[in-house]
């Protein structure tokens, strides 16, 4: 049922994480950011 087909590992994250350690993401403010490989938008 997962779209890879493979539980997610912690490093998964490490994309999302930097980009919410930097500056970039000064425009995000309460946000709710799915990490679910896709599984939710169906």
């Amino acid at each position: 049922m997962l779209p890879r087909k493979r539980v997610g590992k912690p490093q998964d994250l490490d994309a999302l994480l930097v980009l919410l350690a930097s500056g970039q993401s000064h425009f995000i403010n309460g946000a709710v950011i799915a990490a679910d490989d896709g599984f939710g938008a169906a």
